[in-house]
């Protein structure tokens, strides 16, 4: 069976490990230890999230910069990001990767996504075990005095980017995510503005599911073996 690969593939790989790591990022604390530990103590009592972002993606290379959004749904092992252009939906099992202009989606197996470090259900404590972390200080975003963290992967390179910082700013009871730049080996900087976070929401049924009736003449490609 021929293996047909989407061209788009890397950047799905790398927006959905961003925005992963960017909707997760609110805690309470001093130092990057401290937050990230509280973080991974909170996600416990986590059930079913919704947030949705801004981004900015600016090829320093090529001097070119683009805007972005998304939105996404996490619950139990499964979740649904919708990039605009791209949607990706898993239910734990099976990856669907929908191209809309393309009007393609691309089936996976879910457990290859894992292999490549994008699962789920180490949303909130990615980094126990992929990142080091570094607290860079204060800095001034927008008035709001803020700290900076910064994520190293481990595996550097079978990452798309190379370092991830997140800005964080205490609002007295809780510290929150003000911004992040992803760094990326190419040349290309993505920030991303959380927009909103929410906790405890219903999800609705099918939501984890690609289902095909909703995409009218939809080229399927299966590429599980």
């Amino acid at each position: 069976m021929e293996l047909k690969i989407n061209k788009n593939t890397q950047v799905h790989k790398s927006i959905f490990s961003a925005v992963l790591i960017t909707a997760s990022a609110f805690a309470s604390a001093q130092t990057s230890d401290k937050i990230l530990s509280r973080l991974s103590y909170q996600a416990k009592d986590y059930e079913n999230i919704e947030a949705s972002y801004n981004a900015t993606l600016v090829d320093l290379k090529n001097d070119y910069s683009e805007d972005l959004s998304g939105h996404i749904l996490i619950g139990d092992n499964g979740f649904n990001l919708d990039l605009g252009d791209f949607v990706i939906i898993s239910d734990g099992t099976t990856v669907w990767s929908y191209d809309v202009e393309a009007n393609e989606c691309y089936i996976d197996d879910a457990e290859l996504l894992i292999e490549e470090g994008m699962d789920p259900s180490k949303i909130f404590t990615i980094w126990e075990d992929d990142f080091n972390t570094e607290l860079k200080g204060e800095v001034d975003i927008n008035g709001k005095t803020c700290t900076q963290i910064n994520l190293y992967p481990i595996n550097s390179d079978d990452k798309s980017f190379h370092t991830i910082k997140l800005f964080v700013h205490d609002n007295g009871k809780t510290l929150d995510i003000v911004k992040t730049l992803v760094k990326g080996r190419e040349g290309s900087d993505t920030e991303y503005i959380v927009k909103e976070f929410k906790t405890g929401i219903v999800i609705p049924d099918g939501s984890f599911q690609f289902n095909e009736s909703n995409y009218p003449e939809v080229e399927i490609i299966d590429n599980r073996f």
